[in-house]
């Protein structure tokens, strides 16, 4: 306890010595080029926390950008790894080709809303998704959006501790052919190639690639397999009948073998039409997965389709925003083999909201929002919440904010419909309500000196009827919990060529039925270096994560609690080191180093020599990775 106040008191310390040591700390840093520092002084533009354009020291809701250099210069292989490095964001790696996501706790990826160019790309009937085998590679994306939050007043109810939208290129940002290729030990590869290219009024890009490794340990149970594999392909075309409209239609598939803890086989669908035109856009989304698992002892398919409308517009000093969403799932589950075979289930669910937001620019200085989300959905009838923001801007160098929103989280299809003809666990529960969450957060971004960044934020949630997701069921609302934290960020530019950044992160949760069990770790500190010349890039990144207690098994809510105790993972350190070099101006060789000093440990549900606890996640290792990338 003594150590946790220590580290959270150094933390406020940390912060009130910068903000008053601004000139010392520009004298000890040198000069560097004016288009680098331009570089870093430009704020960027976030559209995830109000689904519009907007800069992010103005956005409601605390918003980080991981941007198409960042991920190269990681030299990560896996979108996992690059979030890894975002303070207050919960990765672990379960398995070679599982890595689970939370934001500040709850990292089950039930609790997080990933997108990708806004379209959901979870299962429904679990209410997550694995990005190991999302139908997308890294090549692809112009940018992370991290939204810490809920932020339901635009995306509903699965984003009930934040959102993570992945940006794609366009074709015109794309233009021409790259291939890339990585392969390393573990039998890890990685290849795809991606085209995009425009004719007239015409764009167009297309993708396809696969991703393998073996896993980290052999099979513990007889349905887990030794090595799994991701197919992926994609196309984009995007029409543009005049200056400011748009149409764009994009596919994605990929089929994945032995994923999501080493027994899964999905198969996954995304189809969407989307129509912009300025403060004007309407999208439509299919997406059918389907799987098989258990050595194809069960299978579940669910498809959904989405329709969703976005207006805005200024009048005075004021822009509003108003939009409007229906989504229609249907999902069965099968017994395909054993005493249940050929029993199915087969539920339809519906959902209906209406937002609208506002903002209120009083002054160049003060900024004040306020919305709400009325939504209906089949299992739940009418449910509500809300966002208000005060952003103070005193300078463009600094930025105050303080936010109160509400969210929820929707029980998944499993925990609500489930009745056990066809799936004998996880039994679903009709009664079961929605959780529930109220966060107060106050966030300060300080521009110190030119070479030097700062984001603090402090935070305190209130949890109301937290699901217990047992293995057998019936799913109940048992608990509710509070939690408080805070995160500091630090970003750092010495020269034009050598660059840094340092976070700290703290949470600490208090559930009704847990007590003060750390059910997520308390401290998390990240921190690395970035150097880079015309020929030559090299990263380095060190990460610590403490104890903390898992609840589920291998952090698969479906799977759900086995073990009525739950498992601890002991604390544990990584480094990650990537050097890339190019060639000439189309091909660049890398190598990279994940784990480089082989610290073998668990991070989700280490098997802790506890009865019951049979599916457990793997021991992580040391990866070396070997690539090349030719653009032509």
């Amino acid at each position: 306890m003594f150590q946790n106040k220590l580290l959270f008191t150094l933390f406020i310390l940390i912060l009130v010595f910068l903000l008053n040591n601004q000139a010392g700390l520009a004298d000890v840093l040198e000069e560097v080029g004016s288009e680098v520092e331009l570089m870093f002084l430009e704020i960027p533009v976030v559209t995830a926390s109000s689904k519009r354009e907007q800069p992010v020291t103005e956005a409601a809701s605390s918003a980080r950008i991981i941007t198409s250099e960042d991920i190269r210069m990681s030299g990560a292989t896996n979108l996992g790894d690059v979030l890894r490095s975002v303070a207050g964001v919960d990765v672990r790696e379960s398995e070679s080709g599982q890595h689970v996501i939370g934001i500040r706790g709850f990292a089950d990826t039930a609790h997080v809303l990933v997108t990708i160019d806004g379209n959901n790309v979870f299962m429904y009937h679990a209410n997550h998704i694995f990005l190991d085998w999302a139908p997308i590679d890294l090549e692809e994306i112009s940018r992370v959006e991290i939204l810490k939050g809920p932020g339901g007043v635009f995306y509903g109810g699965s984003s009930f501790s934040g959102v993570i939208n992945i940006v794609t290129k366009t074709p015109k940002e794309i233009d021409g052919t790259q291939v890339n290729a990585y392969a390393g030990n573990w039998d890890k590869e990685r290849i795809n190639i991606i085209h995009g290219g425009s004719y007239k009024n015409l764009e167009y890009s297309f993708s396809a690639g696969r991703r393998r490794a073996k896993e980290w340990e052999k099979p513990k149970i007889p349905q887990e397999k030794n090595h799994h594999s991701v197919n992926h392909l994609s196309g984009t075309v995007i029409l543009h009948p005049d200056d400011i409209t748009s149409l764009t239609s994009s596919y994605r598939y990929s089929k994945a073998e032995n994923v999501i803890s080493s027994v899964c086989s999905p198969e996954t669908t995304f189809i969407s039409l989307r129509y912009d035109r300025p403060d004007f856009w309407i999208r439509m989304f299919y997406n059918n997965h389907e799987k098989t698992f258990w050595d194809d002892t069960f299978g579940v398919k669910d498809t959904n389709y989405e329709v969703e409308i976005f207006r805005s517009f200024g009048w005075g000093i004021n822009i509003t925003s108003i939009g409007g969403y229906a989504k229609k799932t249907n999902w069965e589950v099968r017994a395909r083999k054993g005493e249940l075979a050929g029993n199915k289930e087969d539920h339809d669910v519906e959902s209906y909201a209406l937002n609208i937001e506002n903002e209120c620019k009083l002054n160049e200085q003060l900024i004040l929002v306020l919305g709400g989300r009325l939504e209906h959905y089949s299992m739940l009838d009418y449910m509500g919440l809300g966002r208000g923001s005060i952003i103070y801007n005193p300078s463009q160098r600094q930025s105050l904010r303080f936010t109160i929103s509400s969210g929820y989280f929707i029980p998944s299809l499993f925990q609500h419909t489930n009745h056990g003809e066809a799936y004998p666990f996880a039994l679903g529960n009709s009664s079961i309500d929605e959780e529930r969450i109220v966060t107060f957060e106050l966030a300060y971004f300080n521009q110190v000196t030119d070479r030097l960044k700062l984001n603090s934020t402090i935070f305190y949630n209130e949890y109301s009827d937290l699901i217990d997701n047992t293995q057998s069921g019936p799913m109940q609302n048992t608990a509710d919990a509070s939690q408080h934290g805070g995160e500091l960020e630090l970003y750092f530019l010495f020269t034009n060529k050598l660059a840094g950044f340092a976070n700290y992160a703290f949470q600490k949760i208090r559930r009704d039925d847990y007590r003060d069990l750390e059910m997520d770790p308390e401290h998390k500190v990240n921190c690395g270096l970035r150097f880079k010349t015309e020929k030559w890039s090299l990263n380095t990144a060190f990460h610590y994560v403490d104890t903390y207690y898992e609840l589920y098994l291998t952090s698969n809510p479906v799977f759900g609690r086995v073990n009525p105790k739950p498992a601890k993972v002991d604390a544990y350190t990584t480094f990650e080191a990537g050097v890339g070099y190019n060639i000439s101006d189309k091909i660049e060789l890398s190598a990279a180093a994940y784990n480089m000093f082989n610290n073998r440990h668990y991070e989700s549900n280490s098997p802790n020599n506890e009865p019951g606890n049979w599916h457990t996640g793997d021991k992580i290792g040391r990866r070396f990775v070997f690539g090349a990338n030719w653009r032509f």
